[in-house]
């Protein structure tokens, strides 16, 4: 059985686009029974989640009550509430694409699969320096997993961009997971990228499968990325005290991120105004690390106190 879990705090306004798309037949044609974990806080996104599950004569939809106190608590909740052995995880404030239940559960076929991650793509045209980042940033980690998680793919790239360490971690926006996964430290501020190296240290492979589509409104201005951002990357640091990730199996790295810089930019851009963005890309990624090095192995700042909720992103 496969249990879709949907965490939420205060986004009564867009979950019900991420409810419809995953009960209506129109958008999901997955023939099995699943149900669906809304997990949240507020009284108010849970009955907007359920009106619509409620108009579909979608009967298989439970509330958990979330405490409140971050992500991982509540997804430590749902995984012993979960009644499925695949877990589908996404956002309240993100909508799928069509047939995503099916596309995601079909790898689990292979016993080998741990998880499974689909593909996020920036809502919006890109007619805004973030815009364009926004945009950016979800391609480059699209030809990322498909370099290192997709067997026999081929491009000049390859002789850039590193195929080590063979995966990269699943997005938080959509994936996919065996019900193996214990508990998250509730200070981890990256549990997509925690529950990657648990799955990949429990001896499971994880797959990409890119047309597995989520929609996503990310930071429409600069100081909401950046407080994103040191989120995001600051918690793939968090995730060395954890002891679960080595020199052999990082992913995420200032030089890593240099491997795109060198080409990505030039080959992505299609106009002057784009190129000029691009260009503009270089020293915000900097100030961003440069960031992170500072609150993190200089001030010594706690990871607890990073986390923001960032209201241009719902």
């Amino acid at each position: 059985m496969v249990s879709v879990i949907i965490t939420a705090f205060k986004e009564s306004r867009s979950v019900p686009k991420a409810v419809e798309r995953l009960v209506s037949p129109r958008y999901n044609n997955y023939k099995k029974p699943f149900e669906l974990l809304i997990v949240c806080p507020d009284r108010e996104t849970w009955k907007a989640a359920k009106k619509v599950a409620e108009k579909n004569s979608f009967e298989t939809i439970r509330h958990i009550k979330d405490p409140g106190k971050g992500k991982p608590r509540a997804l430590n909740k749902a995984f012993k509430e979960a009644r499925g052995n695949i877990l589908i995880l996404t956002d309240g404030d993100v909508f799928f694409g069509k047939n995503v239940i099916s596309k995601l559960s079909r790898h689990f076929r292979d016993k080998k699969i741990g998880g499974v991650t689909g593909r996020p793509i920036s809502r919006g045209n890109k007619d805004s320096f973030m815009q364009f980042a926004n945009h950016f940033y979800a391609d480059v980690a699209h030809h990322k997993r498909l370099v290192t998680m997709i067997k026999g793919v081929r491009g000049h790239s390859l002789k850039i961009v590193s195929k080590e360490p063979g995966f990269f971690v699943l997005s938080g926006y959509i994936s996919a997971i065996r019900n193996v996964i214990e508990k998250i430290p509730e200070d981890c501020l990256a549990d997509d990228a925690y529950i990657s190296y648990i799955l990949h240290n429990k001896g499971y492979k994880l797959a990409y499968e890119p047309e597995a589509h989520v929609f996503v409104k990310y930071a429409q201005h600069i100081k909401d990325w950046y407080k994103q951002k040191l989120r995001s990357v600051g918690g793939y640091v968090q995730l060395w005290k954890y002891g679960v990730i080595t020199k052999e199996t990082k992913v995420r790295n200032f030089r890593r991120e240099l491997e795109y810089a060198l080409w990505f930019p030039i080959h992505y851009v299609k106009n002057v105004k784009e190129a000029w963005w691009a260009f503009l890309l270089y020293p915000t990624r900097l100030w961003l690390w440069i960031q992170i090095f500072w609150q993190q192995k200089v001030r010594k700042k706690s990871f607890d106190k990073t986390w923001v909720r960032i209201e241009s992103t719902k």
